[in-house]
C-alpha cells in the first residue's frame, strides 16, 4: 500500500497558559543585610549560595538576596556553546508550527511594532555563538527569550533554566494606575501608599520620577517586555488586575518582577516632592537549593543540565488525600456574592441592584478555561459551565433583565469549545463562523496526510478498531474529514484542505472550521456545544445584540479574542475597554494573542511520536523509518531542550510553545490573520480607586456609557 503522511494538530485549549512562579512581595523588604564583606568571595556565585545558606535556616519560603549579586552570578556562567546550537536547532523544529513567522517578519504596522524575523533572528543567535561574541550563558538565553518576547504574541514563549533561579523583583515596588473620575487622564502610585492612605485617612501622591525619569515615559519602556500586542495591553500588565485576583490568579507584571536585571535599587520621586529608594532584591524559590555552588560552572552544572530531584512533604500529601471540597467558592478582591456561580469561579453570575440598575445583569467571565472546583457534583468543567450559563439566562429572563455586561477583564483564554458555547447560548440561531488555519510546512504536511491515511484504511480500522478511534479522537480537527472548509462544506479531498495555499508570502492550509456535529470536529469531546449533537434543544435569545455591552482591559487573548470576534461580527455587540495608557485615544479590548490555538512543544512531540508508532503498527518498520528521516522525525528527536528548558512545572517538561492557527474574520478576501489587525473598543474607561475596590461602580459606569447617557474618555470613541 502507498501510504502519503502529514499530520494533525488538535489541541484541546487556546489560552494563556499559567505560570507557577512564585509572587513578588507587595510589602517593601527591609534592605538586604550585608551578609559578608564583599571581598570576602572571588567569585560573585559562590557569594549567592553563601547568602543563600545563611538565611535557609530561618527561611519559612522564599529567599531574597541583593539584585547586584544575583546578576553578577549570572553573568559568570560559562557558554555551552555546543549545547546552544542544538537547543536553537530544535527550537527553529518547533518555531515551523508558528503560523504569522512571515507577517511577523513585516511587522505589525497597525501596532507599530518593529519586525520580527524569528527564524532569521534564531540563526543571527547561532552565528554570535560560534564567533564567541557571547561571554555567558545568561545573555544566550536571554537573547533567545527576549526575541520569542518581541513577537508581543502571548502564545509565543520560551523559558530557559537559567531565568527561573533568580527571579528580579522590586521591593514594594507595586503600582496602581488610577482615574478621579473613570474619565480624567490616570496617574501612578505605589500601592502600598494608596493603601496606607485608607488607614491614616491623607491623599497619596502621584509618581513623578522613577531613577530619574519621568514616571510614565519609564513604565512604558518596561511595559514593553510583556508580550502583548498592543501598547495600552502592555501597559496595563504593570498593574494588579482586580478580575483576575478574583480568582486568586494574576501577576506582579513587568514592573515588579521584570525580565532584565534593573539596577541594585529603584528610586521613586513623587509630584509632592519627597523621594522613597527601595531595593531591588533576587528571589530564589524555597526549592532552589544552592549546596555545592561556588562559580559560574557549579552554578550551570547544577541548574542547566536537567530537571532538578524534587520531593513533596508527606504532611501536603497527607493534607491532599483527606481533603474535602465543601461550599461554593467565593470570588476574592471585593467582588459582590454571585447568584450563581461556576465552581472554578470561570463564570461568576451578578445581578445589580441600585436604583437604575436593576434591569442589568452580569456575566463576568475571567477564564475560559473552567476546572472542577468546591460545591459541584459535576466531573465535566465544560458540562457544568453550559448549566451554570443556561440556569443564569433562564433566571435573568424570569426577572425581566433586559441588558447584560459580559466582562471579561482579565481573561487570557481557555478551552476552544467554552467560547464558541458562550456565543451559542447567547445567539442560538447564528451559525458560528470562527474560520482558522494551520502554516503549511513539511512536519505539519507529515502528520495531516497520516491522520487522513488512518481514517482512510479499511484494514486498519478493522484489524486495530481501538488504535483507529485513538488516533483519530488525538488527531481529529487535523483530520480533514471531521473540519468543514470556509463554507461550512466537507473538503473534498487532502489536497483541497493542505494546499499549500500562498499568503503573504508564506505557505498555508485552507482555511478550516470546526464541526461541532462531528464528535472529532471540534477540540473538546465528548463535550456537545449547544445547538449539537445531544443539545439541540436550546433556549430562545437571552438578549438582544444591542442590549449586551462586552468589557476588556487588554487582556483578552486567545479563546477569549476567538469569542469577542464572533460576538462583535456575528453578534454586533459593542465593547468598552478598561484602563490602558494615560491617553484620550481609542484603546483595543484585544491586546493579548488573537491566534486561535497554543501548541506546546511536548504535545508536538507526543503527536509525531503517535503518528511513528501508529505509522508502524498500520505499515510497517520501513514507513515508520520514512517518516523520521522528514522534519517530523527530527522534531521527534529533540534532547536538548529537554535538558534546559524551565523545569517548574511537572507537566510540561519543556516550555517552549507556538502559535498554531491564524484566526480570520469573515468574508476578508486578504485572510489576515487577526492579529494583525487594529480594533478598538467603542469606548474606554479609566480605573478609579473605587472600581479597583468593587467592580460595582466600574459596571454601574459601563452602564451609564452604553445606555445611560454617560462619558467615555475624550478622543476615544472611533470615528
Amino acid at each position: 500500500m502507498k501510504v502519503s503522511f502529514i499530520l494533525l494538530a488538535t489541541a484541546s485549549s487556546a489560552q494563556v497558559l499559567k505560570l507557577n512562579i512564585p509572587r513578588a512581595p507587595v510589602e517593601p523588604l527591609a534592605p538586604q543585610p550585608t551578609l559578608f564583606k564583599r571581598n570576602q568571595y572571588q567569585e560573585p556565585c559562590e557569594e549567592v549560595s553563601a547568602s543563600w545558606a545563611a538565611l535557609k535556616p530561618k527561611a519559612t519560603g522564599n529567599i531574597f538576596i541583593s539584585a547586584k549579586i544575583a546578576y553578577d552570578c549570572l553573568k559568570t556562567v560559562p557558554v555551552d556553546t555546543e549545547g546552544d546550537l542544538e537547543m536553537i536547532a530544535e527550537l527553529k523544529n518547533g518555531a515551523q508550527f508558528q503560523s504569522n513567522l512571515a507577517y511577523l517578519k513585516d511587522g505589525i504596522k497597525t501596532h507599530n511594532a518593529a519586525p520580527v524575523d524569528i527564524m532569521g533572528s534564531l540563526d543571527n543567535i547561532a552565528q554570535s555563538i560560534k564567533k564567541g561574541n557571547y561571554k555567558n550563558e545568561y545573555d544566550v538565553q536571554m537573547a533567545i527569550r527576549l526575541l520569542f518576547l518581541s513577537a508581543q504574541d502571548n502564545h509565543l514563549n520560551w523559558i530557559p533554566d537559567i531565568k527561573q533561579i533568580l527571579f528580579f523583583v522590586r521591593s514594594g515596588g507595586s503600582i496602581i494606575s488610577l482615574s478621579k473620575d473613570g474619565i480624567a487622564l490616570p496617574e501612578v502610585y505605589l500601592l502600598t501608599d494608596v493603601v496606607a492612605s485608607v488607614t491614616y485617612k491623607y491623599t497619596p501622591s502621584p509618581l513623578k520620577l522613577i531613577n530619574g525619569n519621568d514616571a510614565t515615559e519609564y513604565l512604558y519602556k518596561i511595559s514593553d517586555q510583556a508580550n502583548f500586542h498592543d501598547p495600552d495591553a502592555r501597559y496595563q500588565t504593570l498593574f494588579p488586575n482586580p478580575a483576575a485576583q478574583s480568582i486568586n490568579g494574576g501577576s506582579d507584571g513587568p514592573f515588579v518582577q521584570g525580565e532584565l536585571y534593573d539596577g541594585p535599587d529603584t528610586t521613586y520621586t513623587f509630584k509632592n516632592g519627597s523621594t522613597l529608594t527601595l531595593p531591588n532584591v533576587a528571589m530564589i524559590q524555597s526549592t532552589v537549593d544552592f549546596t555545592g555552588v561556588t562559580d559560574g560552572a557549579s552554578f550551570f552544572k547544577k541548574f542547566c543540565s536537567g530537571p532538578q530531584p524534587t520531593s513533596t512533604p508527606a504532611k501536603a500529601i497527607k493534607a491532599r488525600e483527606t481533603s474535602v471540597p465543601v461550599g461554593k467558592p467565593v470570588p476574592a478582591g471585593g467582588y459582590p456574592t454571585p447568584v450563581i456561580v461556576q465552581s472554578s469561579l470561570a463564570i461568576q453570575c451578578y445581578y445589580l441592584n441600585a436604583t437604575g440598575y436593576q434591569d442589568v445583569a452580569v456575566l463576568a467571565m475571567p477564564d475560559f478555561g473552567p476546572t472542577i472546583g468546591t460545591g459541584t457534583k459535576e466531573t465535566n468543567p465544560l458540562v457544568e459551565s453550559q448549566k451554570v450559563l443556561r440556569a443564569f439566562f433562564a433566571d435573568a429572563v424570569k426577572r425581566n433583565k433586559k441588558k447584560l455586561i459580559i466582562d471579561l477583564r482579565g481573561n487570557g483564554g481557555g478551552t476552544i469549545d467554552m467560547g464558541f458555547e458562550v456565543f451559542k447560548q447567547l445567539f442560538p440561531t447564528i451559525e458560528p463562523y470562527g474560520a482558522t488555519r494551520y502554516r503549511a510546512h513539511e512536519a505539519f504536511k507529515v502528520m495531516s496526510a497520516a491522520a487522513a491515511s488512518f481514517a482512510h484504511d479499511a484494514d486498519f480500522k478493522k484489524n486495530h478498531p481501538d488504535d483507529y478511534q485513538d488516533i483519530l479522537s488525538e488527531l481529529g480537527p487535523l483530520f480533514y474529514g471531521a473540519v468543514v472548509n470556509k463554507d461550512g462544506q466537507p473538503f473534498k479531498d487532502f489536497k483541497e484542505y493542505y494546499g499549500p495555499y500562498t499568503n503573504n508570502g508564506d505557505t498555508f492550509i485552507a482555511p478550516r472550521r470546526y464541526n461541532f456535529s462531528d464528535p472529532d470536529g471540534h477540540t473538546a469531546p465528548p463535550f456537545n456545544v449547544t445547538g449539537y449533537g445531544t443539545q439541540t434543544n436550546v433556549a430562545p435569545q437571552p438578549f438582544l445584540s444591542e442590549n449586551i455591552v462586552i468589557l476588556q482591559d487588554g487582556y483578552c487573548s486567545s479563546t477569549c479574542s476567538i469569542f469577542s470576534e464572533l460576538m462583535k461580527e456575528q453578534g454586533h455587540v459593542k465593547t468598552i475597554a478598561i484602563g490602558g495608557r494615560p491617553r484620550n485615544e481609542p484603546m483595543q479590548g484585544i491586546g493579548g494573542t488573537k491566534g486561535a490555538q497554543v501548541l506546546s512543544f511536548p504535545t508536538l512531540i507526543y503527536w509525531g511520536k503517535k503518528v511513528i508508532q501508529t505509522a508502524q503498527e498500520a505499515y510497517g518498520d520501513e514507513v515508520a523509518r520514512q517518516i523520521n528521516r522528514t522534519a517530523l522525525g527530527r522534531l521527534v528527536d529533540t534532547k536538548q531542550l529537554y535538558i534546559r528548558s524551565w523545569h517548574g512545572d511537572a507537566d510540561t517538561p519543556i516550555y517552549a510553545r507556538f502559535n498554531s492557527l491564524d484566526n480570520l474574520r469573515m468574508n476578508d478576501t486578504t485572510e489576515t490573520p487577526l492579529e494583525f489587525v487594529y480594533e478598538a473598543a467603542d469606548c474606554r474607561l479609566f480605573y478609579t480607586f473605587e472600581s479597583t475596590q468593587s467592580p460595582v461602580p466600574l459596571w454601574q459606569q459601563a452602564v451609564d456609557a452604553k445606555w445611560g447617557g454617560g462619558k467615555c474618555v475624550p478622543g476615544s470613541v472611533p470615528k
